[in-house]
């Protein structure tokens, strides 16, 4: 009866051991695919940023959607952070192609994961001023410039708004 029971309490043990590894071995595949897919976002996010910087905005709307994409909604690998950055950098790119709506689509995603960096607010004021909509582009504007008073290429933007607001009010 005693062998029994220490047959059976070995076996619960080995079982609970064996779970134990299954967990671990899961956690550890788990994470090494996590890293596997933040390694393949960030690679997609270097070739947008070389394809911005030689002027195939396409292709790098094409990188940076493919980056988007694999770190979805959850923001899983890049945290919100790089999201705004890739966000912002497609919204560059839309812009270069002059289609604002998307380049605004994605400056206000920005904006709202990070809206404390005066780069997503200047996204969507050069959205808004490429769709003519400068009263808006000028709030946004001020909204960069309250995260970053005294910038210059800031108040040059929000001129060139202003500027274009009078203009089209003749």
């Amino acid at each position: 009866m005693e062998a029994a029971r220490q047959n059976a309490a070995a076996r619960a043990e080995a079982e609970e051991a064996a779970r134990r590894a299954a967990e671990a071995a899961a956690k550890a595949t788990a994470e090494a695919e996590a890293a596997e897919r933040a390694r393949q976002a960030e690679s997609y996010k270097a070739q947008g940023n070389a394809l911005f910087k030689s002027g195939n905005f396409v292709d790098a709307v094409k990188a940076y959607s493919q980056a988007l994409d694999i770190d979805d909604a959850n923001s899983i690998f890049m945290g919100n952070d790089g999201r705004s950055v890739l966000f912002s950098n497609r919204s560059g790119a839309f812009a270069s192609l002059a289609n604002y709506e998307q380049a605004l689509a994605d400056a206000e995603r920005c904006v709202a994961l990070r809206p404390d960096w005066a780069k997503g607010h200047t996204r969507k004021a050069s959205a808004l001023h490429g769709l003519a909509r400068f009263s808006p582009a000028i709030d946004a504007y001020n909204a960069a410039l309250a995260v970053e008073p005294g910038n210059e290429t800031l108040l040059s933007g929000r001129r060139q708004s202003s500027f274009a607001l009078a203009v089209e009010s003749d």
